[in-house]
């Protein structure tokens, strides 16, 4: 205790919030609150949010939201996302908007995504989709996302689509390729199969490599080989490497090598390998043998 005193009377502004934890385990709550406000006279906000930690894990609620009001007042923006929360779980809604607009404004976009996913937790539809729209406007296209996901969780197949739509048309199709391996874990092919076409034409690429993971995770390889060679087709580089795997599982390994070789082609490093252990895995012979060695020391075939 001494040595933080004194150096808080040195000006070290960390030495505040050292002190708030100090007298807060000792059970002298008024002296935490003293070393607060000396924290805050000096600039530093740092005591109140860990004041505000402090009291509510010890249960006092309203203890907690009055020092984060102080510390946002000092412009913590994470003070006012927390508020904001605090607000919308008293079912005050409009306090909790305010508080994630502000925080918003002090550098935390988040806050209305954090609202939006404990909103729609509770299944809050409307109240969710007005903070992820909030949370988009401000740049934070997750929200969006999020909401689909939950909605597809539901059962609100048409409502995920509309929050899929408003993430595509925010820049980001990765809401419709979360949907298309939802439905697919769920038997949907029918709706897994819309949802990746979708993403692939908004530009993801990878959405079909994603969901030939899924389909082979549930045991259906044949097609999550017609997946893998679509992602191939629509140039994600991973889709070769993914489907050079399932062929060599398979005991395919010149289609193995071929796909591996592709990748290795293509860049993707990681491949090579994949593709020694195809080469390996062909019928023995002398001469191969030595390539393989000579590649795997080298990275260079073997001279004729």
């Amino acid at each position: 205790m001494e040595h933080a005193t004194r150096a808080a009377d040195a000006g070290v502004g960390e030495a505040w919030a050292h002190l708030v934890r100090l007298h807060w385990t000792l059970g002298e709550h008024e002296s935490a609150l003293a070393a607060d406000t000396g924290g805050a006279d000096v600039g530093n906000p740092e005591g109140w949010s860990v004041l505000a930690r402090l009291r509510y894990r010890a249960g006092d609620v309203p203890g907690a939201a009055a020092a984060h009001r102080e510390a946002a007042a000092m412009g913590v923006g994470a003070a006012w996302r927390v508020l904001a929360l605090l607000a919308d779980a008293d079912g005050e809604g409009g306090a909790a908007e305010e508080a994630a607009a502000q925080a918003a404004r002090t550098g935390d976009p988040q806050a209305w995504s954090a609202l939006a996913e404990v909103r729609a937790e509770r299944g809050q539809a409307v109240g969710a989709a007005r903070a992820a729209t909030e949370a988009a406007r401000v740049g934070d296209v997750e929200a969006w996302i999020g909401l689909a996901r939950y909605r597809e969780s539901v059962g609100n197949g048409g409502g995920a689509e509309l929050a899929a739509d408003q993430a595509a048309d925010r820049g980001s199709p990765a809401a419709w390729a979360a949907l298309s391996r939802m439905r697919e874990r769920v038997g949907d092919r029918g709706g897994s199969r819309r949802a990746v076409l979708r993403a692939a034409a908004l530009g993801a690429p990878d959405a079909w490599t994603a969901l030939g993971r899924v389909r082979e995770e549930t045991g259906d390889t044949a097609a999550a080989e017609r997946a893998y060679v679509r992602g191939c087709e629509a140039g994600d580089t991973e889709a070769y490497s993914a489907l050079g795997a399932l062929y060599l599982e398979q005991g395919r390994s010149q289609e193995a090598c071929s796909a591996y070789r592709s990748a290795v082609d293509a860049g993707l490093t990681d491949a090579w390998e994949g593709l020694l252990s195809a080469l390996e895995s062909q019928a023995p012979r002398a001469a191969s043998a030595r390539m393989v060695g000579r590649l795997r020391r080298t990275g260079q075939p073997a001279d004729e």
